[in-house]
C-alpha cells in the first residue's frame, strides 16, 4: 500500500503540519470497509491533547471532501497498555503514515502488531469465559429443542473461540477474523466450515461441533485461566464469589466468573471451602487455589 494525498489534499495536510498540537497524520484506503463514508479521503489526525473530540468531521477543502477523525496520543498510549477498541486498532493498522513529526506513529504501529503478555492473558481469559457461557447456552437450548436459538449461541461460541486463538498467537483480532484464524488453526476453521456448509440436519451439526468444542475447552483450561489464577494468588486465603466478581482487574477484563469458577472446581484447579468471618456467621462457599 502506498497512499499519498493528491494536490487538492496537500492544502489540508499543510494546514495540519502548521498546528503545534498535531503529532502525526495517517490516511486510510478509499475502499476500506472500516471507513464510514465512501466520498472523500479519510484521515486520522493524532494530536498531543488530553481531551479531544473524537467525532468524525467532514470538510470541503479546495473542492476536495476530507473526512477527519482525531485521536490523542494519550488515547493511543492507554490503548497500547489496556487494549484498543478493535475497529480503531484495525483502522490504525491499515492506515498509512503521510506525516509523522518525530517517528511516534511508526513506533506505535509496531506496538499494535503484538500484544503485551499482560493483555494477552487477560483477553484469553475473557474469551475463554465467554466461550464457556455460549457453549453452555448452546447445550441448554439444544436440549429444549430450539435448534435455531442453539445455532445462534453456537455462532457466538465460535466467535469467542476464534478470538481466543488469535490472542493465543499474540495478535489482536482483525475485522476479517476467520481469514486470520484459517492461518493460525485450520482445524477450528474447518469446524466453522462444517457448521456452515454441511448438509446434515442442523441439530446433528450442532452436536458434532459441541463435542469438539468441549474437548478443546477441557484440554486448554489451565493455560486459558492463567490471568484469573494470578489474581487469586495475590490474596492469602479463600475468595468469595462476590469478591471475585467485584475485583477491579476482573471487572476491567469483563471476565464472566460464575460458570468459569464452577468449571475450575470440576477440573481441580480450585477447591470449594466453607468459610465464615466469625463464630456466629453463616458459612459461605468460597474458593482457594490448589497446587
Amino acid at each position: 500500500m502506498n497512499i499519498r494525498p493528491d494536490e487538492n489534499q496537500q492544502t489540508y495536510l499543510e494546514m495540519l503540519q502548521k498546528r503545534l498540537d498535531v503529532q502525526a497524520v495517517l490516511i486510510l484506503p478509499d475502499s476500506d470497509m472500516l471507513v464510514p463514508f465512501r466520498e472523500g479521503a479519510f484521515y486520522i489526525v493524532v494530536v498531543n491533547q488530553l481531551d479531544v473530540d473524537t467525532a468524525i468531521r467532514r470538510m470541503r477543502i479546495s473542492k476536495q471532501i476530507i473526512v477527519e477523525q482525531q485521536i490523542s496520543t494519550w488515547h493511543l498510549e492507554k490503548g497500547a497498555a489496556c487494549g484498543f477498541d478493535e475497529r480503531l486498532a484495525a483502522m490504525l493498522g491499515k492506515s498509512e503514515i503521510v506525516w509523522d513529526k518525530d517517528g511516534y506513529m511508526k513506533q506505535m504501529k509496531q506496538r499494535l502488531c503484538r500484544l503485551p503478555e499482560s493483555l494477552q492473558k487477560k483477553f484469553i481469559c475473557r474469551e475463554y469465559s465467554r466461550l464457556l457461557r455460549f457453549c453452555h447456552e448452546t447445550k441448554e437450548r439444544l436440549q429444549r429443542g430450539v435448534a435455531l436459538d442453539a445455532y445462534h449461541s453456537l455462532i457466538q461460541s465460535l466467535h469467542s473461540w476464534a478470538r481466543l486463538i488469535v490472542y493465543q498467537a499474540g495478535e489482536p483480532p482483525q475485522t476479517a477474523l476467520w481469514s486470520q484464524v484459517k492461518q493460525m488453526d485450520s482445524s477450528v476453521y474447518k469446524l466453522y466450515e462444517e457448521l456452515s456448509y454441511n448438509a446434515e440436519a442442523l441439530e446433528k451439526r450442532i452436536e458434532l461441533l459441541l463435542l469438539a468444542m468441549e474437548f478443546w475447552i477441557t484440554s486448554r483450561m489451565k493455560e486459558s485461566v492463567r490471568f484469573l489464577i494470578e489474581v487469586m494468588e495475590k490474596k492469602n486465603g479463600p475468595w468469595s464469589l462476590q469478591e471475585l466478581m467485584s475485583h477491579p482487574l476482573i471487572q476491567e477484563a469483563e471476565i464472566e466468573i460464575p460458570l468459569l469458577v464452577d468449571k475450575m472446581v470440576q477440573r481441580s484447579l480450585i477447591q470449594e471451602v466453607a468459610y465464615s468471618e466469625g463464630e456466629n456467621s453463616d458459612k459461605e462457599i468460597c474458593f482457594i487455589l490448589l497446587g
